[in-house]
Formats: C-alpha cells, sequence, structure tokens
C-alpha cells in the first residue's frame, strides 16, 4: 500500500494501521515522492490526501492511474461533503474517506479493494 499525506503524524498512524492489518506500506509526503515511489514499488491500494502541497490529489491518481492500471485509489482526506466526494469519484477515486479514519472503515476498504483486483483479474 501507498499513503499519500503531507501532514507526517496522520501518514505515519495510517501505515501502522495498515502494516497492523498484514499489508506493507509506504509513505510519501507529497505528489514527487509518490512518483519516486512508484518507480520501485507498485502498490495494490493508494491512500491520497485531496490537499497535497504543490498538487492535488485529483492530479496525482490521474498521473498514477496511468502508470498503476491495477491499482485501486482511495481519498483520504479533510474534506467532506457531497460535492467532493463526487469530484474524488470522477477524478478516478474508488472510494472517498473523510478524516478522522477508523480502523475498521478503513480495513472494510482495503477489503473492498482486494475484492475487486481479485474479481478483475479472474
Amino acid at each position: 500500500m501507498l499513503v499519500v499525506e503531507d501532514d507526517f503524524d496522520s501518514a505515519e498512524f495510517l501505515c501502522v494501521m495498515i502494516e497492523d492489518a498484514g499489508h506493507e506500506c509506504r509513505v510519501a509526503l507529497n505528489a514527487v515522492e509518490a512518483r519516486t515511489i512508484v518507480e520501485e514499488f507498485t502498490p495494490e491500494v493508494a491512500l491520497i490526501d485531496i490537499g497535497l502541497p504543490g498538487e492535488t490529489g485529483y492530479d496525482l491518481v490521474k498521473s498514477l492511474k496511468r502508470d498503476l492500471g491495477e491499482c485501486r485509489f482511495v481519498a483520504v482526506t479533510g474534506y467532506a461533503g457531497a460535492e467532493l466526494s463526487k469530484q474524488s469519484l470522477e477524478s478516478g477515486f474508488e472510494a472517498h474517506l473523510t478524516k478522522p479514519v477508523t480502523m475498521q472503515l478503513l480495513l472494510a476498504v482495503l477489503d473492498r479493494c482486494a475484492s475487486d483486483l481479485e474479481a478483475s483479474s479472474s
């Protein structure tokens, strides 16, 4: 999994939850770091903040989708509301989660992403 989050503490918290669930996790604090990581690491799921410095998560997911075809993308953001959730889905995210994210919700979304990946590879 890849976590792209500009707040270091939030990124580490998400990564710990992911690793506690048995997944490998890498952290990027901005879009540039995310692109560098995916040159050598292919995540199955990427959790991406919308409000990144320099480039929005919307822009990042559009470019990563070209390079990471099978990856599932989940917006994890402080931006809430139906219109923003719709914008996330239109940008290429499979889900829009509003911070703070509970472990239960994160695991449910990760399970759904894993099921989607299994179905698409069959």
